[in-house]
């Protein structure tokens, strides 16, 4: 099988209802101040939903990938739906009967990790008291999707290689492999690249997931769609047809929406279940009090380095994190100073777009 091409340009993503994916293709929704959008400005690919022309663009690359198993990379800035977006190719894939199994890299304790990837053998270690069947073997016929893979532990980065390399698992305390036919999908809010260059990642890994990548934008660079994602989980949500006017619509497209659809459909639910006591400017405040309308938190404290130092911390997580509070604050002033728009913004740092937006996803997180 040939290699796909890459999606190395942003593309937009939403995350929907966990419904049947051909339920889309019956919605119509009603965007820019309720104008009605027609079947052929409406696109979806599975639970994905957008209109705008990068989404648009996205849904044949979405198409070729879902064909093939191929592994997927998929980044972008946390709540733009990234597991959303690695659901719909399962479920559009040759392995939609089989298991589509969720592994998140970041909620299992790291002494932990390798028995829940593999699995593990009755009395492989204290508290070991029966045999456990790893997320591999879970996905067996299906899909694996890793999520936040770039937290994955350096040791451990080996001994994933080899599960997918040679299709097969061996459990922690057992002494056989078992075969594993699962098709494997990552994201990350972390520039891989990066984390190579800093021993961090491993590059032979890397290539070998990096078939194909696909970087999803934030919400507050999907033209149009913040109305489009409105309407769409107001109706899902059952909010009073009254409830959804010009003024609320007005004040949904300003915002900048930090927390990208996850934090959208909240405010959503939030407006929907409180109905005239709810306040949406008490929800943005309360959420992001500081936002800006690009969606641009400002720093209340500017003494970010002695406060790492108050901590006494090693010396790779303080450099990490000063270095990380950097970034956020110099794309934060490079954004405003060119009213939100990434791709000037980047111009103007020297950077390429892509890495612009792995940079602000990777300083956002939360």
């Amino acid at each position: 099988m040939g290699t796909l091409p890459k999606a190395d340009e942003s593309i937009d993503d939403v995350e929907n209802r966990q419904g049947e994916p051909t339920e889309h293709s019956e919605v119509r929704v009603r965007a820019h101040l309720g104008r009605a959008l027609t079947r052929a400005e409406v696109s979806s690919f599975g639970r994905v939903l957008g209109s705008s022309a990068s989404m648009r663009r996205l849904f044949p690359l979405c198409e070729r990938l879902a064909g093939s198993d191929v592994p997927v990379i998929i980044e972008g800035e946390t709540g733009t739906g990234k597991e959303v977006l690695a659901r719909s190719l399962h479920e559009a894939s040759g392995r939609h009967h089989g298991p589509f199994v969720v592994f998140d890299c970041t909620t299992v304790p790291p002494n932990l990790v390798e028995s829940a990837l593999f699995g593990h053998e009755k009395g492989a270690f204290t508290g070991a008291t029966v045999s456990h069947v790893g997320v591999f073997e879970q996905a067996h016929g299906g899909t694996l999707f890793l999520d936040e893979i770039g937290d994955l532990d350096f040791p451990l980065q080996a001994k994933l290689l080899r599960a997918i390399e040679r299709a097969e698992v061996q459990r922690v305390g057992g002494t056989g492999w078992a075969h594993v036919d699962v098709r494997i999908l990552c994201a990350t809010r972390r520039d891989l690249m990066r984390e190579i260059h800093a021993g961090r990642f491993r590059d032979d890994l890397y290539y070998r997931l990096a078939v194909s990548r696909i970087a999803l934008p934030p919400v507050r660079e999907r033209e149009g769609d913040i109305d489009l994602l409105l309407e769409h989980f107001w109706s899902e949500l059952s909010g009073a047809p009254d409830g959804l006017t010009r003024v609320l619509r007005e004040k949904f497209a300003a915002y900048g929406w930090p927390g990208n659809v996850r934090e959208l459909r909240n405010a959503v639910a939030h407006l929907t279940a409180l109905g005239d006591l709810a306040d949406f400017d008490a929800i943005r405040r309360a959420r992001r009090p500081a936002a800006d309308r690009s969606g641009l938190e400002v720093d209340p404290s500017p003494d970010v380095i002695d406060n790492v130092l108050d901590q006494s911390l090693p010396y790779m997580k303080a450099r990490d994190i000063v270095l990380a509070e950097f970034d956020r604050r110099y794309c934060d002033a490079v954004l405003r100073k060119h009213g939100g728009n990434v791709t000037k913004a980047s111009a103007a740092s020297g950077i390429a777009r892509r890495y612009f937006y792995v940079i602000r996803s990777r300083s956002t997180k939360g």
